[in-house]
């Protein structure tokens, strides 16, 4: 602890509960034991009700929300969200007069820029944490293209407001100093579980309200899939990467995927009509202890994200989760997640799903020892430069330190 005690840390975020997040809550806990008071405001989705209460010694308060399917539906829930977000905070700082008050703001989407220019009038410290590039998600989604001059501006906006710029991505900070000349801090990952699950887990459900989990025989090989399910995310392509392995007489493995969103259903449909479902299992949103028992029963990661800018900006969590359990992976040639395995990953030699399958292909025909020695390099790599326990210190250094130069003008 280090005298911070005196400050009151507010953290908002509009697409997760906590403690679903896991970048938020590994941040809110190091906050906390840095001796800071902390609250999250955060949407009442995926099963939590709206209210308040304290975890961990952390102060939570989630806003009622909803999901928004389709365009219309998704500017109506950013609207939403950053209203009633924006409320929330203001009454959370209104508990802490006489403290030193810090507001971090995580996207997407980029909406609170208001929020930022009105706590930095009161003399708020302001954090953005870009966890995703808006714009460029907009930019390679169907329906939201002709909106990239409005995520543009926002964006502008709430990093013209904020003292402190942080993210997750090398390829985010070089275009941040590119677009705006501001120096972005790398804070990469969350904390999160490296200790394999024991073996006899293997036959229990993933998700014990879910479809029958990756139970597979001792024979067979369960890939995994983890994540947000939207058309971005390649989840079809990977379904029918599993239909040509099938095609090529490839056997003795199975997909289990994990994870919620508005491609779901699509995908879902997409293995059916392939007549897939002997080989695809789906077990729906999984919580943070879920994730954790998740990982335990999968054999290998596989990361389907396919070639558009957006995803070339992502450091995924899928990546760093089977990266720090030790879990071979299996993935396209993206640039910021081949920054993050280096060598130690089966890689696709181009974006095809053709080159994807044959990355699959081979780690299918290696062997038990070489898709160890692989997965054992992504560890270490992890362990010696990713890992939460050398985030945390730059992250709190990061938000509490003094300005050593002018702040950024409002603009």
């Amino acid at each position: 602890m280090t005298g911070r005690t005196q400050t009151h840390a507010v953290l908002v975020i509009l697409n997760l509960p906590v403690p679903d997040d896991q970048r938020a809550w590994s941040q809110a806990l190091a906050l906390r034991d840095d001796g800071a008071r902390v609250t999250v405001v955060c949407p009442a989705i995926r099963g939590r009700e709206p209210g308040g209460e304290q975890v961990d010694g952390i102060e939570i308060v989630r806003f009622a929300s909803f999901e928004g399917q389709g365009a219309l539906a998704t500017a109506a829930e950013g609207v939403w969200t950053a209203t009633a977000a924006a409320r929330a905070v203001r009454a959370a700082f209104g508990t802490s007069h006489g403290s030193r008050q810090l507001l971090q703001i995580g996207n997407p989407p980029d909406l609170l820029f208001p929020l930022a220019r009105w706590a930095r009038r009161r003399g708020v410290r302001t954090v953005y944490d870009q966890r995703d590039v808006v714009p460029v998600l907009a930019a390679s989604r169907a329906g939201f293209s002709r909106l990239t001059p409005v995520f543009l501006s926002a964006e502008r906006r709430l990093i013209a407001a904020s003292d402190i710029v942080i993210t997750p991505s090398e390829e985010q900070r070089a275009r941040i100093a590119e677009l705006y000349g501001r120096d972005a801090v790398i804070i990469r990952t969350a904390e999160v579980a490296s200790e394999a699950v024991a073996d006899d887990t293997r036959a229990e459900d993933a998700d014990s309200g879910a479809e029958p989990g990756p139970d597979a025989g001792p024979s067979e090989t369960v890939l995994g899939y983890l994540g947000v399910i939207g058309e971005q995310d390649g989840l079809t392509d990977l379904i029918d990467a599993v239909a040509l392995l099938r095609a090529d007489g490839i056997t003795g493995f199975r997909l289990a995927v994990a994870g919620d969103g508005p491609a779901l259903p699509v995908a879902r449909a997409h293995a059916t009509e392939l007549g897939l479902d002997g080989l695809v299992s789906f077990h729906g949103w999984l919580g943070p202890g879920e994730v954790d028992a998740f990982l335990g029963r999968i054999d290998a990661m596989t990361v389907p994200d396919p070639d558009n800018p957006f995803n070339h900006f992502c450091a995924m969590n899928k990546v760093t989760h089977a990266m720090a359990r030790g879990i071979p992976i299996a993935l396209r040639p993206l640039r910021e997640n081949s920054r993050l395995v280096g060598p130690h990953a089966y890689c696709a030699s181009d974006m095809t799903i053709r080159g994807f399958a044959d990355a699959i292909a081979k780690l299918l025909a290696d062997t038990p020892e070489s898709r160890k020695a692989v997965a054992t390099g992504a560890r270490d790599l992890f362990e010696a430069e990713h890992s939460w326990a050398t985030y945390a210190p730059r992250y709190v250094e990061t938000v509490f330190r003094p300005n050593r130069a002018a702040r950024p003008a409002i603009t």
